[in-house]
């Protein structure tokens, strides 16, 4: 039996979406863990920082409200905590889904690698997005989508002056790249049941906020999208543009695992109905 004890701190502002998907979490369920939700914030960061002082584990998993929780999920965190401990004890933030530029072309990048045990769906289940299953885990990558950031008590302080609630997951990754902290992918799947929509200009000045934090670090590759600079001036690229410029080998490789990912879900989705009983 795991007698280590996280602290996990979820941002809540639709109780309908926590329920059906925290709440219905067997790692929730359970009552092993610290779960501490807060509401009533319109800042994400100010949420994790404020949440800081109540949590009492040293290892801090930061999570969205739209999560739900195989029922295996404790014990692949374990695993991947063990695995990092063995290949990089100096770790930096861990998550589920993650990636790395792998090509690059007239200083422009052409390439990313998406890499994760991961699922997630895109304005309300209209289509998934699946990430690729590499075979050894931890992996390196550039940034980590912010679904869920695991990070040492220490390391744990996000930047509140980013504008609109995006990139506080790749800043945070940047900046403790900067003391030297790696950022990796562990294999611990979950279902991300996303209901946000297509990003709109607000994600921009994010972006460009992101373009001038860490002009010394560029190009920023995120899960969603790619900072370069074009002489003097930010330019941005669409992962999904990306992806399609690595070609046809590639793509197959992104959706690599679908099956896997359908059976995984179908049966969380069967445990999720039979917890309505």
């Amino acid at each position: 039996m795991n007698t280590q004890r996280f602290s996990f701190i979820i941002p809540v502002n639709n109780e309908v979406i926590l329920a059906n998907n925290i709440l219905k979490s067997k790692i929730y369920l359970d009552g092993h863990h610290e779960f501490i939700f807060q509401r009533g914030y319109t800042n994400v960061s100010k949420a994790y920082n404020d949440a800081l002082p109540k949590a009492s584990s040293d290892i801090l998993i930061f999570c969205h409200q739209d999560v739900f929780f195989p029922d295996d999920w404790e014990q692949k965190l374990l695993t991947g905590l063990t695995d990092i401990q063995r290949a990089d004890p100096g770790w930096g933030v861990l998550g589920v889904a993650g990636v790395r530029i792998t090509s690059r072309f007239g200083g422009m990048s052409k390439g990313v690698k998406f890499l994760g045990d991961f699922r997630t769906s895109v304005m309300g289940a209209l289509f998934f997005i699946e990430y690729s299953y590499p075979k050894h885990y931890p992996q390196e990558v550039h940034t980590l989508d912010e679904v869920l950031l695991i990070v040492k008590r220490e390391h744990a302080q996000f930047d509140e002056q980013i504008p609109h609630n995006h990139f506080y997951g790749a800043d945070l990754c940047l900046s403790l790249g900067q003391q030297g902290l790696k950022t990796y992918v562990i294999s611990a799947y979950l279902h991300h049941n996303s209901a946000s929509e297509w990003v709109g200009k607000d994600f921009y000045v994010a972006a460009e906020y992101m373009y001038k934090k860490h002009f010394d670090r560029l190009p920023i590759a995120t899960t969603c999208i790619i900072i370069e600079d074009a002489k003097g001036k930010p330019k941005f690229y669409n992962d999904f543009i990306a992806l399609f410029s690595m070609g046809w080998h590639s793509i197959c490789n992104y959706f690599k695992g679908i099956r896997k990912q359908n059976a995984q879900f179908e049966e969380s989705a069967r445990l999720k109905s039979s917890a309505k009983m």
